[in-house]
């Protein structure tokens, strides 16, 4: 197996070694996507046949995988690369630590919020920062299939979540300022996340911006009332009566209700 070539997902789906990429097709792309969400786990045909091509299943849909899998080991054979092992229920790709840029991300994440738990929260924005480098646009570029829009959605939530914690980080330490700017552009994207209004408030409200942040408050009420018939969730309602009273008011704490579209977490 060759340890110098690496695998992206995190943006287009791609095979490289240094600056050189691999010539790949669509579907070798949506292949190569589906066996590394599941790297060094067994994927079956069925799996495969679904996630490449979708329902209705073309004719002679387990030829069409052999025929596939074959052309991506060729592609990748041609940089020494055997990773790609049959199995009997499917296929299996087996990556290194660090080949895979996915897990790299994970590690990294993991690694943050250790520093957070530890109370370093200067330790864990370097990790976040690390982390969400790794992401050069939307995951899975390049590859089709229902599977793969599946997992660009899921995925793109978990990059939401990570960017929400290292907002985090840098309200704890101090420095709202800089969040400001992404937040309002986040804000703007994603109407009904609580998590980034309440982040928002919390930034403006820190840099003297008390009106601002009570207007933001205010509006996202008005969305979740007209849209959803839902009132916010009672930290922003505490957040609000915390800036309406010109007391301090805490970090906001990122959990499974504040991140998240808001249709997920009130079901």
């Amino acid at each position: 197996m060759s340890r110098n070539l690496t695998f992206q997902i995190l943006g287009v789906v791609e095979a490289r070694i240094g600056a050189d990429f691999v010539r790949l097709s669509g579907k070798q792309r949506s292949l190569l996507a589906v066996l590394l969400l599941q790297a060094n786990c067994t994927v079956t045909n069925t799996r495969l046949m679904d996630a490449v091509w979708g329902r209705p299943l073309p004719v002679a849909p387990e030829t069409r995988v052999r025929t596939l899998v074959s052309e991506l080991r060729r592609a990748l054979s041609r940089h020494g690369f055997d990773g790609i092992q049959t199995k009997p229920s499917g296929y299996v790709i087996r990556v290194e630590d660090g080949q895979l840029d996915l897990s790299v991300f994970l590690a990294k994440v993991r690694q943050a919020r250790e520093e957070v738990s530890n109370g370093a929260p200067g330790a864990a924005l370097h990790a976040y920062d690390e982390a969400l480098a790794l992401w050069h646009g939307t995951a899975l570029t390049g590859a089709s299939g229902p599977f793969v829009d599946a997992e660009t959605a899921r995925m793109e939530e978990v990059r939401m979540t990570v960017m929400e914690e290292r907002f985090g980080a840098l309200l704890q330490l101090g420095r709202p300022a800089e969040v400001v700017t992404d937040l309002s552009r986040l804000v703007l994207l994603h109407p009904l996340r609580e998590g980034l209004h309440a982040q928002l408030m919390t930034a403006l409200y820190r840099c003297g911006r008390r009106s601002e942040a009570l207007d933001l408050y205010r509006s996202l009420r008005s969305r979740l009332v007209r849209e959803l018939g839902m009132e916010p969730l009672t930290e922003l309602r505490d957040l609000q009566q915390h800036m309406l009273s010109s007391e301090p008011v805490p970090n906001p704490a990122l959990h499974d209700q504040l991140t998240g579209p808001v249709h997920a977490r009130r079901r």
